[in-house]
């Protein structure tokens, strides 16, 4: 799903050739080698490929322009039984080039031909864009399928289009777009931020339009409508949509929520998979969204976890001056006693001793919670992209004991399994569990 653009301004147009290749191949099959070849890479990743190759990465960022990928939808797919029954309508308001519309397509019977297979889906899939060039990508591929899947190369009539209805230009959170009352619903929504929606329960201001989107997909679906989802690692794992986790939970069954890692190359950003069943009112909440405690001691039960006070670009210079720290200057897994930068604040300061651990960690590094034990004075003051883990014993002996522990492979693994975004938060920290080392 892309924001709005003035008609004949599409920052998507120059997308209009490739579109116009994948016509002639529906229109124009041919039963050979060169002909199944491109049809395969149509299918298979090259919708991704060629968006990229006209429209740059900083553009597509702002307008929220990443599909899905073969590989990704069939790994969400892949925890959707075959989809059937009366009155079944999958949906998918950010549809895009229509990779999991694809992939839900490949899981449909087929009609005695390939214009009955497309008579038949299009009574079963919807989906919405705000770009035309991609809504005419997803019918274009859906005919390629249905090729494919029947082997039928004969001729279909000039208003093939008009056989999907229900896949059309919109906005996928405008009230009664597309299917009404859908049973499913596939979601790679945008990631950005846009303006919480008035009397929204569980934020203000600006928000994740993932969220937003997922919200208004549970409000549109009956009870017992299932929805799958590609969501942002932060919706998982941040302090900020605790609200917003706790209001998903609440409305529905979460059947499954699963890390998976990097979107793709291009999308330099964690995502995980969820899948959820929207609860009946008297229907008691069994499945609820996954907490992460630990029964015995945690950072959290031993430290008072803060991030640091200090924004540097925001700082008015004012106040009394204290030793300052920041990520470039202090050790990993030593014992800072000396401190060469200080600075005038009138903010929080921290006492001494501390554990001060770098904010920015991927999943890839080495060490998820690189540290350095903070001592040698009585206050300091903290650039924000540390956290600040005081003892509340205030001994020294605790703060080298959590340093141990956070340079384990156990602090790894429950780390990566509890927070995959770039940034640590104060929850992913104070839930570390403090192993006997």
């Amino acid at each position: 799903m892309l924001p709005k653009t003035r008609q004949g301004n599409s920052p998507v147009a120059c997308y209009r050739r490739y579109v116009d290749t994948l016509e002639k191949l529906a229109i124009e099959p041919r039963n050979d080698r060169a002909w199944h070849t491109a049809v395969d890479a149509s299918l298979n990743g090259q919708a991704a490929e060629e968006l990229r190759k006209v429209v740059g990465l900083s553009k597509r960022r702002k307008m929220g322009t990443f599909f899905t990928g073969s590989h990704l939808a069939a790994e969400l797919l892949g925890h959707l039984s075959r989809p059937r029954g009366k009155g079944l309508m999958i949906h998918d308001p950010a549809c895009g080039a229509g990779d999991l519309l694809l992939a839900a397509a490949q899981k449909l019977p087929l009609g005695g031909t390939v214009e009955g297979t497309l008579k038949l889906w299009g009574g079963l899939l919807s989906g919405c864009d705000v770009y035309s060039e991609f809504i005419d990508a997803v019918k274009n591929r859906l005919v390629l399928l249905a090729r494919q899947r029947k082997r039928d190369f004969g001729p279909i009539p000039k208003n093939w289009r008009d056989y999907f209805p229900n896949i059309l230009k919109a906005d996928g959170l405008a009230p009664k777009v597309g299917a009404t009352d859908p049973t499913h619903i596939l979601l790679n929504p945008p990631f950005g931020l846009g303006r919480a929606p008035k009397k929204c329960p569980w934020g203000r201001g600006k928000v994740s339009m993932a969220a937003i989107f997922l919200d208004n997909s549970l409000d549109r679906m009956t009870p017992g409508g299932e929805i799958l989802a590609i969501l942002p690692e932060v919706l998982r794992s941040g302090s900020n949509y605790r609200k917003w986790r706790k209001h998903v939970g609440e409305r529905a069954q979460i059947m499954l929520v699963k890390p998976f890692g990097i979107f793709d190359e291009s999308a330099d950003i964690d995502v995980f998979l969820v899948h959820l069943r929207k609860r009946e009112r008297s229907e008691p909440n069994l499945k609820r969204w996954p907490e992460y405690r630990n029964s015995k001691a945690t950072v959290g039960s031993l430290f008072a976890v803060n991030v640091g006070r200090v924004v540097p670009f925001r700082n008015e210079e004012n106040g009394p001056r204290y030793p300052y720290i920041h990520p470039r200057c202090v050790p990993p897994w030593k014992e800072m006693k000396s401190f060469p930068e200080s600075v005038r604040f009138s903010g929080g300061i921290h006492q001494t001793p501390f554990v001060a651990i770098r904010r920015t960690s991927r999943p890839e590094h080495a060490y998820r919670a690189a540290a350095t034990i903070i001592t040698g004075a009585d206050e300091v003051a903290v650039e924000n992209h540390l956290i600040v883990c005081q003892p509340k014993d205030r001994k020294l002996a605790t703060c080298r004991k959590l340093l141990r522990v956070l340079k384990t492979r156990e602090t790894n693994r429950h780390l990566n399994r509890r927070i995959r975004c770039r940034h640590l938060t104060i929850e992913s920290i104070a839930s570390i569990r403090i192993w006997q080392k």
